[in-house]
């Protein structure tokens, strides 16, 4: 017949425990006064501190969890990570997308994403989108139809200026990519004098800048007015590797780099609240610290100089200023 040892048996008391604390959180102090209260209730001895080191560390090497040591408030805690429960993590994976889909407009989404509703109120999403109704959504859905369809696309686009007209665009969409609360499209122009070809340089659009939300197919016009106009094509995965969008945006501070341009290394100085700001969250993925003082730190960034790094710097006022 199996029979539970001393230490299993303690284990199982100390496991249950810990379960039990908020955030699965104990001090060693508060472990063995707890144990040294139970353990007699069922006619084993006390311990001591070493024993429950013993303990903990079989914990660790034999069983396999991951029990940390962690220093709040000047305390040393124990502390039990098992990751959420399968039912819990789910529900707080269908609260993340149903408030995404709030806030991008898309109604039809919710439904099936109220798995999580009734932890709303405890773990909000803040995902900014453009307040559209999902018109912005309804657009990047039928671009990626006309991608997987290889058919290019024409739209009327607003310029940034008020003052000059609408100009009539045909592209072959490449991407669609959401930055900053905005979706952007990107794609390449259609050459008027070359039936079937596409410029190799990559053109950025925003979605709130196509008059209306609305695309359509293009299609060449024949000579012919008795003959069906013809859906211009293009070939997705060969377009996209001779323009290498696959890197396109390495080194971008956002979306948009200028034509010709070069990435380069970019120093930053940051001081006051901004240094734990910037240590904790990367402003690119290039980023690196290669000055780190008390009362300053200098971060490094490869990347091109566009308007993006002047609105970044105006985030941070005179806490942060590009230096040589």
């Amino acid at each position: 017949m199996f029979q539970l040892t001393n230490q299993s048996r303690r284990v199982h008391v100390l496991l249950t425990y810990l379960r039990q604390q908020s955030n699965a959180r104990a001090t060693f102090s508060e472990l063995l006064d707890f144990l040294n209260e139970q353990l007699p209730l069922s006619s084993q001895k006390k311990i001591s501190r070493r024993t429950l080191e013993g303990d903990l560390q079989f914990i660790r090497e034999e069983l396999k969890l991951t029990l940390t040591h962690v220093n709040i408030s000047r305390k040393h805690f124990y502390q039990l990570e098992e990751g959420l429960l399968p039912e819990t993590k789910e529900k707080l994976h269908g609260l993340m997308l149903h408030q995404m889909a709030k806030s991008l407009g898309v109604a039809e989404l919710s439904p099936d994403l109220a798995l999580g509703t009734n932890l709303e109120g405890l773990m909000v999403f803040s995902f900014a989108g453009l307040d559209d109704g999902g018109r912005a959504m309804n657009l990047a859905r039928e671009v990626v139809q006309s991608i997987l369809a290889h058919e290019a696309i024409q739209f009327w686009y607003k310029p940034i200026h008020a003052t000059y007209r609408s100009k009539l665009q045909i592209v072959a969409p490449l991407q669609v990519r959401f930055y900053d609360g905005r979706f952007y499209l990107v794609a390449l122009d259609y050459k008027d004098n070359t039936e079937g070809q596409f410029k190799h340089t990559i053109k950025i659009f925003a979605f709130d800048m196509i008059e209306d939300h609305v695309i359509a197919p293009a299609q060449l016009e024949k000579e012919d007015p008795l003959l069906e106009p013809e859906t211009i094509r293009f070939h997705h995965a060969d377009l996209a590797h001779k323009v290498g969008l696959k890197d396109y945006f390495k080194h971008c501070l956002g979306v948009a780099r200028f034509k010709d341009s070069e990435p380069e290394y970019i120093r930053i100085k940051f001081t006051d609240w901004a240094m734990s700001y910037v240590r904790e969250r990367l402003l690119h993925r290039s980023q690196r610290i290669v000055v780190d003082h008390p009362n300053y730190m200098v971060v490094e960034l490869y990347i091109y100089r566009t308007y993006e790094l002047d609105m970044l710097l105006a985030r941070f006022r005179e806490f942060g200023v590009e230096v040589k």
